[in-house]
């Protein structure tokens, strides 16, 4: 899955950001009116220390509508298949340690429907401008991996 316009402009916006000192964009940097259209499309995950952890702080509307839950509130841990040693945990410590924007495609075991594939970019923030203390997630859902099967039965013929 490749990026989406949505995901496409928000790397460019926070790139844009970033280039001016070379520092990373803060949350405050992330204006509404900046980014309005694409809202609805993002996440916002705060980064905890000691222990390690990421709780999930805002959810856009079109990916809210796509999982089976409000996640707002919750940590990642708390979540079956997403705490240490997932795939998720290793991309959100990866963008944290790198300090830079990632992209990866991976499966979402929490949409409404089942699983569906979801093409996520990660991009860290942080109100320091050096030290990434949110990561803000884009994400783009695809088709599900998982697709019923419909089986038409056969007439019943009696004799």
């Amino acid at each position: 899955m490749r990026m989406s316009e949505p995901q496409q402009n928000m790397l460019s916006h926070w790139t844009k950001l970033s280039m001016r000192d070379g520092a990373l964009p803060s949350r405050a940097d992330m204006r509404l009116q900046d980014i309005g259209r694409y809202a609805s499309k993002i996440i916002i995950v705060d980064i905890k220390t000691d222990p390690l952890d990421f709780e999930y702080r805002l959810i856009g509307q079109d990916v809210a509508d796509e999982l089976d839950q409000d996640y707002t509130g919750i940590r990642i841990s708390e979540l079956p298949g997403k705490g240490p040693g997932s795939d998720f945990w290793d991309h959100m410590i990866k963008t944290c340690e790198e300090g830079r924007p990632n992209f990866w495609t991976e499966i979402c075991k929490q949409a409404k429907v089942g699983e569906k594939e979801a093409a996520t970019l990660y991009l860290p923030l942080a109100s320091d401008h050096k030290t990434p203390d949110k990561v803000m997630l884009v994400i783009q859902f695809g088709r599900s991996k998982v697709r019923p099967i419909q089986i038409q039965q056969a007439p019943h013929y009696y004799a």
